[in-house]
């Protein structure tokens, strides 16, 4: 049975057990189905045995895009003694799947991770990448709500996409439907024509950048506002305001990242390949941050940093197993490749490229 706790009330905390959820959440989101307040993002290969060999984890979600490494860990993981019920897994729609080809990515999502169903389907920012034989050509970031510039009407795919993933929700496929750095004019338009309302808007959030009207307007809609890159990639860690708290309470400045977030209502997406890490981002219910010292906290956001800026993105990306390019698909061999802007930890070169 799923036990709830009330994870936005700062002076609350869990008979932790490995159940970290939020209270009341459920009927926020408008489905039945609980959502982690503190999860595993992005499951990698060398994580999967700290996962599935930690007994004291006993509901994990795990959240990663359609690419082959990923679903491989998180199938894995199923079939290593996991309970399925345990498992809160979560994916995300590649753009090229945009419009009619929802369903038929969502049921591939599925059928890699052996699962019937998903605890949530995810409109996340993605890459697209033009080839012709031997090089690449041009390398540019997209994320829905933008649309591939081959869809005519942009506006429309968008609505269809959304339609599609609102019957898979009626059917069960997917327990929630989850959208990513959505801002208040993003999410208008997709209230004009949504019969079912996204349960989730994922976004960054850390202590040098909090959106707040964005929160608020989640907050009169009924969206779940989660915050992905809670400690700021780690850049923040080092703040002598922050590391003066997690000495007073004897933390880390990464747990007082964590439980910042909790104390403004944000479930945080952290992610880690460590166990000791992964230990220790749960163990933020023990304490709670005096209003003095969220106030000291609150000075950090004077200079708002937000580090995920879609115009210059630097990360790290891999491509999906028989990645799609205009309706042709293509394998993708292994092997390490260093581009202009982005470092891909996959080689992105088809195998078979015509033009």
């Amino acid at each position: 049975m799923v036990k709830f706790f009330d994870a936005f009330d700062s002076c609350s905390r869990a008979a932790f057990d490995g159940e970290l959820y939020c209270h009341n959440l459920a009927d926020e989101v408008t489905t039945s189905h609980s959502i982690p307040t503190i999860p595993i993002g992005n499951i990698e290969m060398p994580m999967l045995g700290l996962v599935v060999n930690d007994q004291q984890e006993q509901h994990i979600r795990v959240d990663t895009t359609m690419m082959p490494l990923c679903m491989h860990s998180k199938t894995v993981a199923i079939e290593s003694g996991v309970l399925r019920e345990d498992l809160f897994l979560c994916s995300k729609l590649w753009p090229v799947d945009f419009g009619s080809g929802v369903r038929k990515a969502c049921k591939l999502s599925c059928e890699k991770l052996r699962t019937d169903y998903l605890g949530r389907y995810y409109l996340s920012f993605l890459f697209l990448i033009v080839f012709f034989p031997n090089f690449i050509t041009d390398l540019y970031m997209t994320h829905f709500p933008v649309v591939p510039d081959w869809f005519t009407d942009a506006k429309k795919t968008r609505e269809e996409t959304w339609r599609q993933l609102e019957l898979l929700f009626d059917e069960g496929i997917i327990r929630s439907i989850g959208v990513s750095n959505y801002t208040e004019d993003d999410l208008d338009e997709l209230m004009e024509y949504c019969s079912v309302k996204p349960h989730v808007n994922q976004y960054e959030f850390h202590p040098w950048y909090d959106p707040k009207s964005l929160r608020i307007y989640c907050e009169e809609n009924g969206i779940v506002f989660t915050g992905y890159c809670p400690i700021a990639k780690g850049k923040i860690l080092d703040d002598p305001i922050l590391v003066s708290i997690a000495n007073k309470y004897d933390k880390t400045p990464a747990q007082i990242c964590l439980r910042w977030s909790i104390e403004n209502g944000v479930p945080a997406i952290p992610k880690s390949k460590e166990k000791h890490r992964i230990a220790e981002n749960r163990d933020v219910f023990d304490f709670c941050l005096a209003p003095e010292d969220m106030n000291a906290l609150s000075v950090l956001q004077s200079n708002p940093k937000k580090l995920v800026k879609f115009d210059d993105l630097q990360e790290k990306f891999c491509l999906p197993d028989g990645y799609k390019l205009r309706g042709r698909v293509y394998g993708v061999p292994v092997g390490p490749l260093r581009l202009r802007t982005v470092s891909c930890s996959l080689s992105i070169i088809p195998s078979q490229a015509v033009f």
